[in-house]
């Protein structure tokens, strides 16, 4: 019986062991709370309609990356970053995944209907379209597929704002997707750039095959600054109905400006892109309570 016992232990741990990778749960997580974060930067008010954007975000995330593994099983196991995952070693089956993806998908969708807003549905199947749609299937083919997949990584906020009755097109949301898509091209090319003999050796397209290395990271520095320019103009349009300097977003654009010295490696090792997102729309939220 003992044995019994510690097999079933096994297989049920390893069972949400294939979970928690195939959801991807850290992004998943992420990419709710600052869902709700845009809520709150329209509406700051707890309630079911915010809980509920939430849990729709973290199961939408959770079932593109679930749908996102079978679309790459193959490919997958080429890479030691993902070899490790559930499809390429043979743990879950491709149809067990796709079903598993069809679930939360719709568990999204289901909480997606309870905040009462149609656009939001309207914002997660754009997600779904362009990251299962179009970045998938144009990153084997061009370098360029994150300019079209980072659409989707910036909409989180936007899904809050419109789940609180925002529109698409305030100036305000607007803004803070901006530096959500921004920060995605730098930290992604450079954890690429790490990686860059194995993308090589499967002739996966990749900056570093098209560009010298110069010229790469000259690009990189391009988008920092652009995103240090997006994180100003945002700090100024969520401080400009209350009358007050936008001194926040002068201190952040000094602090940005001055870690841009820093060696790229840096910069993208310690986060320093996501973190300061993350703080810079917390920060617009709890100046608009």
């Amino acid at each position: 019986m003992n044995v019994y016992r510690l097999e079933a232990k096994t297989d049920t741990r390893r069972l949400l062991t294939n979970l928690f990778v195939l959801a991807r749960v850290p992004v998943s997580v992420a990419v709710a709370v600052v869902s709700m974060l845009g809520y709150l930067l329209h509406s700051p008010e707890f309630s079911i309609a915010l809980f509920a954007t939430g849990f729709g975000s973290f199961f939408l995330c959770a079932g593109c990356s679930a749908l996102n593994q079978v679309q790459e099983k193959r490919t997958d196991g080429y890479f030691s970053r993902t070899m490790t995952r559930p499809l390429p070693q043979g743990y879950m089956s491709s149809k067990t995944a796709i079903m598993i993806a069809v679930l939360w998908i719709s568990l999204a969708m289901s909480f997606y209907a309870m905040t009462a807003s149609s656009r939001t549905l309207i914002v997660a199947a754009m997600v779904l379209v362009i990251y299962n749609g179009l970045y998938t299937a144009m990153k084997r083919r061009t370098p360029f597929a994150l300019l079209v997949g980072s659409i989707a990584g910036a909409m989180p906020p936007l899904m809050g704002w419109v789940a609180a009755g925002g529109s698409m097109f305030n100036p305000l949301i607007l803004t803070n997707c901006v530096i959500w898509y921004l920060v995605q091209i730098p930290h992604v090319w450079m954890r690429i750039y790490i990686h860059k003999e194995e993308y090589l050796s499967r002739f996966s397209p990749i900056p570093v095959s098209y560009f010298v290395l110069m010229h790469q990271k000259m690009l990189m520095r391009i988008w920092y600054f652009a995103y240090v320019c997006s994180v100003m103009i945002f700090a100024l349009v969520c401080t400009w109905g209350l009358g007050v300097p936008s001194l926040v977003g002068t201190i952040l654009g000094s602090a940005f400006l001055a870690g841009s010295m820093l060696p790229l490696t840096r910069l993208t090792s310690f986060y320093l892109f996501d973190i300061a997102s993350i703080c810079i729309l917390l920060g617009a939220v709890l100046v608009q309570l």
